[in-house]
């Protein structure tokens, strides 16, 4: 049993998380490096658990607390699996079945770290994102392969919620909200998730905007209803000095129409980020944090099913720009990394997911959908036209 007296206490968006995961598992971030060389089994797991001692949010337990859950460190060291990846290319979920393996939250553990065997050397870091977001993930990670090249890791707390960071508007929103349309045919009741992933090389300006716009115009090829899109924002550069494996990610929305224009949507993007303009709260915001999680699980089925039946959502797509990762973070004497790319989590309430990060040579984009019922087929159609209207835009090759 854990002495430690830190915690962090459950929030509104954690506890989404919590009944995300467990209606849509794994629902976590996947971090995965691949490249050139190898690490011993040993020395990585060595790496993380001394990482992990530094970086205890990858350690986290959900536990009650009287009439309130929170956040507790386990004290137990996050497991290092090995993991067959003979048969997965890494451009799809094809092969990697353990991509697919559930994360607990409750028992342990919420993050875990597989070495992936395979033609190409893979390690893959698995955190649920009810604990961590892509960032989150980075740090612990770039913690891990500190110790490998026997270098002093930098550590992060865990404790921050997102709700000391956020700069909500005083007003709330009363009426019920609007739905949109989705950039790809209702999916239906899927199987799961799927994701899909693209290398463009070039050099792109406006280019979260452009995947915006892009995204709004597949959607117009089946309706001509409303679009909206989420963008994840970190909220970390709010406190000075803060290094936190948390998830302190905030959504920000955005109404596309035809007339926009991605100089248009980059404008609002950066007045947004720099006024903290954060949104307002819903009158479901208000009440969250008195609703039973069992409650909570049985309101967000019930919209799944509402949204496959009519096609249309509370957003459009959540399109994330993590920039870009620096590959020279994960070296050590043994290992060259070739790419670093994120999976994105999946959720039948916001079912296009769409991923975006920097490389020394372009971008990789990563879309991520409800399996089943041929949307496959229609998912890798959207990213091949996502990815053709990309490079009409590249600026340099």
């Amino acid at each position: 049993m854990t002495t430690n007296k830190l915690f962090r206490p459950q929030t509104n968006a954690s506890r989404l998380w919590v009944a995300a995961g467990e209606l849509w598992p794994p629902f976590c971030n996947q971090m995965i490096i691949e490249g050139d060389g190898s690490i011993e089994l040993s020395e990585l797991r060595r790496a993380v658990e001394e990482a992990s001692s530094l970086n205890p949010g990858s350690r986290l337990i959900l536990k009650n607390s009287l009439l309130h859950e929170r956040w507790i460190d386990s004290e137990e060291t996050p497991p290092v699996r090995v993991v067959d990846g003979s048969a997965w290319s890494g451009y799809n979920m094809n092969g990697a079945p353990f991509l697919g393996d559930r994360l607990d939250i409750r028992s342990g553990p919420s993050c875990e770290v597989l070495l992936v065997t395979g033609s190409k050397f893979r390690i893959c870091f698995r955190t649920h994102h009810a604990v961590m977001d892509g960032r989150g993930t980075s740090t612990w990670a770039e913690d891990v392969f500190r110790v490998l090249r026997d270098e002093k890791p930098a550590g992060s707390e865990y404790t921050t919620t997102e709700n000391e960071l956020l700069n909500l508007q005083k007003k709330s929103q009363n009426e019920a909200p609007e739905r949109y349309i989705l950039p790809l045919e209702n999916p239906g009741e899927g199987k799961g998730f799927t994701w899909f992933r693209k290398k463009i090389t070039g050099r792109f300006r406006e280019l979260l905007p452009s995947v915006m716009m892009l995204a709004a115009s597949e959607a117009w090829r089946y309706s001509d209803g409303k679009v909206r899109i989420a963008i994840p924002i970190d909220l970390r550069n709010r406190k000075e000095g803060l290094r936190s494996t948390a998830n302190l990610t905030n959504a920000i929305f955005f109404n596309i129409d035809k007339n926009t224009t991605p100089a248009e949507l980059g404008n609002q993007i950066k007045r947004r980020i720099h006024d903290r303009i954060d949104g307002i709260l819903t009158w479901e915001d208000h009440i969250l944090k008195f609703v039973p999680g069992f409650i909570l699980k049985s309101a967000l089925s019930r919209e799944a099913a509402s949204t496959r039946q009519t096609g249309l959502y509370r957003i459009s797509a959540v399109i994330s720009n993590m920039g870009r990762i620096p590959l020279e973070n994960f070296t050590t004497p043994a290992f060259n990394p070739e790419s670093i790319f994120f999976v994105p989590p999946g959720n039948e309430l916001a079912p296009v997911f769409i991923g975006i990060h920097g490389t020394d040579t372009g971008i990789e984009i990563f879309l991520t959908v409800p399996a089943g019922h041929d949307i496959c087929n229609r998912a890798e159609e959207f990213l091949e036209r996502l990815s053709a209207g990309l490079k009409s835009q590249c600026v340099e090759t």
